[in-house]
């Protein structure tokens, strides 16, 4: 057997692994900082891209149009940016019918900052339109035909962004015409968001529901199987805000999963 090394070299050893410690240690810390940036870039260039498809209706040609008993609609894509005054008229007239009883006094104040959100060129636009006449109006031009030939009769705002380092899908508005609602529209137009989505690499789809609007919280927690985030107010301690609202989503992934749900079974009380 050797005899054991002197204690001097002994010394030596340990300090020479004592001093590349912290070299490794920052190495393995600008690995880890790398991949971070990796992922964020990753994750930016996923959300610029899908942010930039001017018709994201377009690999979905079948789901343009809807046909339940009476009602007859088509489905066209725009662009915040490319709202024509008319049609902004239009969304803050519905948004007004559909959302002023919910809001209250607070009405006046959300109004503002919806019609901010409105002509964001980051904001994608789904619209309903009623069809009077099917032949013409798809060989006509779309564009002017979202106004002049057909009746809108609901709109979906959405927008491809990011939640807790997750891509996201945001659905901001899914406003119907009473005279369209209660006919299936809702559901086939939420059904295509998360085609979207999908077609995009979102990881999850998020929303927010005013707790008030008890049917549309049915709608989504109950028949479309979403759930309460862990990033709602309710989950997050939040103080409490005079608008009460809950942020629901739905994950695609794991990674989502661990950062957007919250661990609790759904209660669909």
């Amino acid at each position: 057997m050797d005899p054991a090394p002197p204690e001097s070299f002994q010394t030596g050893r340990r300090n020479e692994r004592e001093e590349r410690s912290p070299v490794r240690g920052r190495a393995m810390d600008l690995k880890k900082r790398r991949k971070i940036l990796e992922k964020k870039k990753t994750i930016h260039d996923l959300i610029k891209k899908a942010s930039s498809i001017v018709d994201p209706l377009s690999p979905f040609d079948s789901f343009r149009r809807y046909q339940s008993n009476d009602l007859s609609v088509y489905l066209e894509s725009c662009r915040g940016d490319r709202l024509s005054s008319s049609v902004k008229q239009y969304i803050q007239k519905l948004l007004k019918t559909n959302m002023e009883g919910f809001y209250g006094s607070d009405w006046r104040i959300q109004a503002k900052v919806k019609r901010k959100e409105m002509s964001s060129v980051d904001a994608h636009y789904i619209f309903v339109l009623e069809l009077r006449y099917s032949k013409s109006y798809e060989t006509s031009a779309r564009r002017t035909c979202m106004e002049r030939c057909n009746q809108i009769a609901g709109f979906v705002h959405y927008r491809f962004t990011v939640e807790e380092e997750v891509p996201v899908l945001y659905v901001y508005e899914i406003q119907l015409e009473s005279r369209v609602q209660g006919k299936g529209l809702g559901d086939y137009l939420m059904q295509l968001i998360e085609r979207i989505a999908s077609k995009n690499r979102m990881s999850a789809i998020v929303l927010t529901v005013l707790t008030s609007n008890a049917l549309a919280m049915s709608f989504y927690m109950s028949k479309l199987g979403y759930r309460i985030s862990s990033i709602s107010p309710s989950e997050a301690n939040l103080p409490t805000l005079s608008v009460k609202y809950e942020i629901l989503c739905k994950t695609f992934d794991s990674e989502a999963k661990s950062v957007l749900e919250n661990d609790e079974e759904p209660t669909n009380d």
